[in-house]
């Protein structure tokens, strides 16, 4: 009699596997793409923190806000390097003494919505058709 040795896998255990680790996929996936979208959103706000402190400076140099759109650390993208995920505009009032920072997304980011950060230290997220959302960890 011959005796056949059984070194490998059957294809039912194969499908079996990559069945598995589909699913694992489709569990991971949508968490892994979440995350990636909160953390370029904590990049933008973190930046636009920055930019706050030092516009307070430049008023205290200045006086006012005239010419802070032309400032040297005020930032058109975020991040400054590499692909963009914000573009970032500052708005300075008419009166010259107040200002808000508006993050518009772009790219991966399009759907997320606007983050925005204005003199007096309100934070909005629109990410609903312009309800302003408080940030607190978003």
């Amino acid at each position: 009699m011959k005796r056949y040795l059984n070194n490998g896998f059957t294809l039912i255990e194969l499908m079996i596997v990559v069945v598995i680790l589909g699913i694992l996929a489709a569990i991971a996936y949508p968490g892994y793409t979440g995350y990636q979208e909160r953390t370029k959103r904590v990049e933008a706000q973190t930046t636009m923190l920055e930019i706050a402190n030092q516009l307070s400076a430049y008023k205290v140099a200045h006086g006012d806000y005239t010419d802070a759109s032309s400032a040297p650390f005020l930032v058109s993208k975020i991040p400054s390097t590499g692909t963009e995920n914000y573009n970032l505009a500052l708005t300075v009032s008419v009166d010259k003494h107040s200002w808000a920072l508006t993050a518009t997304p772009v790219n991966s980011m399009a759907s997320t919505g606007a983050i925005t950060l204005d003199s007096t230290g309100q934070q909005c997220w629109e990410k609903t058709s312009g309800a302003c959302e408080p940030w607190d960890g978003k």
